[in-house]
């Protein structure tokens, strides 16, 4: 039987995006998970910053467990763990196939500044170490058209996929009531990791000019990262208090989308959003930044992009739509996102994750 290791940098994104994959490759194959957690067979305790003489330790420690187990095949996910996997496989005698695909390259094409560049230098080197490549977004395939970052072929996905929502879930009006006690409030909804590249300070900014003017707004962010405390401190010094608020990791988040007038996203990058394809699966309006992925999803939806960083656009835009009233759960018909569901999108995946097969 095959041997097959599964990576991602931690156990959530596995439970969150590859339970159905694993379980499926699991009937032809021995396959064994690797991440950042408790419950699966390779614990790894990948940190964040890539070069930390942690995942120094780390890469000898992975090259120890492929040369003990003596996989056929690597299937990678997540930028981090790609990584130091590849780097341990380095000199490896034993031919293992090796799929890397790509949740969003923290590059672009013409990559600006020094980290920018390192992050690409480090995906060229291990061109070698890389059979084939799956994107999802137009954009990455260009970058790994442009760059040579592997050895076989770049094949184009629409993601892990989506579950839709059947019905247009029911708002919850007790929940709405702690953010909007006098019913009088526009809000608005971001969910996603508090980091620099999902760029949650340009959305309090936009909140505190907001405010000021003629639109009362509220604003939930949910999710946790490393910069929680610096947004409290935006939150505190622009007295947005009963404003903005930080929810932490909320499951589910359905009643969360279900009280929103509108879904936001100012993030600098993105493989392909799937926090935006939830919101678009309860039929949320959206505004986001027109930056990859997020291209892809809403390019054809007039008035759901933004340029990015631009305050102005944001700002007169959300001031359109809620002047135009037609918000909240329900409001739009995403038809496009019938390609992205899991169902759609299952049976194109596992070929390309048992492609070393033919």
């Amino acid at each position: 039987m095959r041997k097959i290791l599964y990576v991602a940098s931690t156990e959530s994104h596995l439970n969150r995006f590859h339970q159905p994959y694993i379980k499926a490759l699991r009937d032809s194959a021995s396959v064994m998970t690797m991440a950042n957690g408790e419950h699966v067979d390779f614990p790894i305790a990948f940190d964040k910053h890539f070069f930390s003489f942690t995942n120094l330790k780390n890469v000898f420690r992975i090259r120890k467990i492929l040369k003990k187990e003596r996989f056929d095949a690597v299937l990678l996910h997540t930028t981090l763990a790609a990584f130091l996997v590849r780097l341990a496989m380095i000199g490896l005698k034993k031919k293992t196939y090796v799929l890397n695909t790509v949740h969003g390259y923290l590059f672009s094409q013409r990559p600006r500044g020094l980290k920018d560049r390192i992050l690409l230098l480090c995906e060229r080197m291990l061109w070698r170490m890389t059979d084939d490549i799956a994107v999802m977004n137009a954009e990455d395939a260009e970058i790994c058209k442009r760059y040579r970052l592997c050895r076989g072929s770049v094949f184009a996905t629409k993601g892990m996929g989506v579950s839709i929502q059947k019905t247009i879930p029911q708002k919850d009006e007790t929940l709405r009531g702690q953010y909007d006690p006098d019913g009088d409030r526009f809000v608005c909804l971001f969910v996603g990791e508090l980091s620099n590249r999902k760029n949650q300070q340009f959305l309090i900014r936009a909140a505190a000019r907001i405010s000021q003017e003629d639109l009362p707004i509220c604003l939930l962010l949910a999710g946790e990262g490393a910069n929680r405390s610096c947004l409290a401190d935006m939150i505190a010094e622009n007295n947005l208090q009963n404003t903005v608020f930080l929810l932490g990791n909320q499951e589910p988040i359905l009643p969360f989308l279900s009280i929103a007038d509108l879904y936001v996203s100012a993030s600098v990058s993105e493989g392909l959003p799937f926090n935006v394809m939830e919101a678009m699966s309860c039929g949320l309006p959206i505004l986001a930044s027109a930056t990859k992925g997020q291209t892809d999803l809403l390019e054809e939806f007039d008035g759901a992009l933004y340029p990015l960083d631009d305050m102005d656009a944001f700002c007169a835009r959300i001031k359109e739509i809620a002047k135009g009233g037609n918000c909240g759960v329900g409001s739009v018909i995403y038809h496009n996102l019938e390609s992205y569901r899991l169902d759609a999108v299952f049976d194109e995946n596992m070929q390309l994750f048992l492609h070393s097969d033919s």
